[in-house]
């Protein structure tokens, strides 16, 4: 558990590096001797002066911001951030936010910095996965001992991972011939079909095809072909499928070509990305 020096020290530094920068600072939203609070920004509160507001301001602690359904935006230092259900906005403390809209589902995690030394110094996306979501708002509601809610703070803290799974986005086509080879390559990413195989199929030539994909979907087929690769092997690898075998299902004849290809599209390599998976 926290004493008082630790909090009342990332308590003081906060605020002193807050009121250099000439923002309007908030009083502390965490009770003291706890590691967070979780408050839903569409209700007032009787602190309602610590809460977040369209007016830039920042706090003392760290905030993760996270839908309970859908999607929400926050504004950091003057630029928007949105945030899709499993996902948490990491602001820390002293940065300057504004939440534009309060009338959503968007919740406000606020987290003592003495809980987490070392952790959350930059603006960053997290994974906030059901357990931890579902453990949050018990515990904004419940009653329970100090103890056993210090222990089930600490357990939501680790459940909040800061290093997000990396995604693949897929840009979706609206030409119907464009639809119908993205569709036949999400069934099988590993084909090797030529864009001028699939032209010949389409009865246009290639470069028409090649011209109508990228207006379709903003990639070339040869991007949109390993986009779709990528979005499998993420898929498979969090499975725990083994690199080797990833790599021959999603297309690749070795392993080198296939990490050269995964670390270009998500910046990491598969080894970094599950590193007990290659053999």
């Amino acid at each position: 558990m926290l004493n008082r020096g630790q909090v009342g020290a990332a308590f003081g530094s906060a605020v002193a590096a807050m009121g250099a920068a000439g923002l309007p600072v908030t009083g502390a939203t965490v009770p003291e001797g706890y590691l967070l609070r979780t408050r839903y920004l569409k209700f007032v509160y009787e602190d309602e002066q610590n809460s977040c507001t369209s007016r830039t301001h920042a706090h003392p602690e760290h905030v993760v911001f996270w839908p309970e359904w859908s999607f929400g935006a926050v504004e950091v230092r003057g630029e928007l951030r949105t945030v899709s259900l499993g996902e948490g906005l990491w602001v820390p403390a002293g940065t300057p936010h504004a939440v534009p809209e309060r009338d959503g589902d968007l919740l406000a995690l606020h987290i003592t910095p003495a809980a987490v030394p070392g952790r959350g110094s930059s603006v960053a996306i997290v994974q906030m996965i059901v357990a931890a979501r579902e453990l949050l708002l018990y515990l904004a509601d419940a009653g329970m001992p100090r103890e056993e809610r210090i222990q089930a703070q600490r357990v939501c803290l680790n459940l909040i991972a800061t290093d997000p799974t990396p995604k693949i986005h897929l840009p979706i086509p609206h030409d119907p011939r464009i639809a119908q080879i993205c569709r036949r390559i999400l069934v099988d990413p590993a084909d090797d079909q030529s864009i001028e195989h699939w032209a010949l199929q389409l009865s246009v030539s290639s470069r028409t095809l090649a011209r109508a994909f990228r207006v379709s979907t903003g990639t070339t087929f040869g991007q949109w072909r390993t986009l779709a690769r990528m979005e499998l092997a993420v898929r498979l690898l969090d499975q725990g499928v083994a690199v080797g075998d990833v790599a021959r299902r999603v297309g690749y004849r070795t392993m080198s070509a296939f990490s050269v290809a995964f670390q270009r599209e998500l910046g990491t390599t598969p080894k970094e990305f599950h590193p007990s998976l290659v053999r």
